[in-house]
């Protein structure tokens, strides 16, 4: 097999480099998916330096030419099953299973892989919501409440961030409607505990991965993307409060009384 050209090699890593990191990773991670692409690739000396928002990666070639790409990572969600398709990838090139051309399809077919289906989301939404309220004390008709919830917050998410609008502002309208609807719940008999339901129903919406990324990028030394990903988790939590916070003071100039 002909040595792959080295711009091809440059694309290839910083894009493997760029999906672990849209896919939920931390930084440290995706630092290590490009360097090591670019030595199993025959690149030398390669070095990469990420953030939570963009890669920087440079190698040098077979020919001695040094080479270097950046490139912008523009949104970012969860998804496992891909940082862990990329690992595999990684490791079948470095055991020699793989070829520059195999390397290039496989990840591709990454990008393009789909998440779980509508149902499952939903469902899976609507149980954590259920079993979050009952973990903070809440009872069975309150779970039965903030279930729905839960699948419609999940939802609204995905269609706020298909039309781009940012996690700050999808938290505050989800933090809303979530507080407004155990809110209605309760005021109709439905839930004996409508503050566990709204706790139970915005836990969805809590930041705890880009925390946990955040203090394992502090402890790798990424102090830059660290700092980073603690801002953006804050942020989230303060559109959550505040959205829910709205909710609570509506409800109460509208004179339906507190919890």
């Amino acid at each position: 097999m002909p040595e792959p050209n080295p711009e091809d090699v440059l694309l290839l890593a910083s894009d493997a480099a760029r999906l672990v990191l849209a896919s939920g990773a931390e930084t440290y991670r995706a630092e290590e998916t490009a360097q090591a692409f670019c030595s199993a690739l025959g690149g030398v000396e390669a070095e990469c330096y990420a953030t939570p928002t963009g890669v920087l990666l440079s190698f040098f070639g077979p020919d001695g030419r040094s080479r270097s790409i950046v490139r912008r990572i523009k949104g970012r969600s969860m998804n496992l099953e891909r940082i862990a398709g990329i690992h595999a990838l990684t490791r079948d090139l470095y055991a020699g299973r793989a070829e520059f051309h195999q390397a290039a399809a496989g990840l591709d077919a990454l990008e393009r892989l789909s998440g779980y289906p509508a149902a499952v989301t939903l469902a899976g939404a609507a149980a954590a919501a259920g079993f979050f309220t009952l973990l903070y004390g809440g009872a069975w008709n309150d779970a039965l409440v903030a279930a729905p919830v839960g699948a419609l917050l999940s939802r609204l998410t995905r269609i706020l961030s298909r039309h781009g609008i940012s996690d700050f502002f999808t938290n505050i309208t989800g933090g809303a409607l979530a507080a407004l609807a155990c809110l209605a719940a309760g005021l109709a008999g439905w839930a004996s505990g409508p503050d566990t339901a709204i706790i139970g129903s915005i836990m969805l919406l809590v930041p705890g991965v880009a925390i946990t990324s955040a203090i394992r990028d502090t402890i790798a030394g990424d102090l830059v993307a660290g700092v980073a990903r603690g801002a953006d988790a804050f942020i989230s939590a303060a559109g959550i409060s505040i959205g829910a916070g709205a909710a609570f003071g509506l409800w109460r100039l509208a004179g339906l009384g507190a919890l």
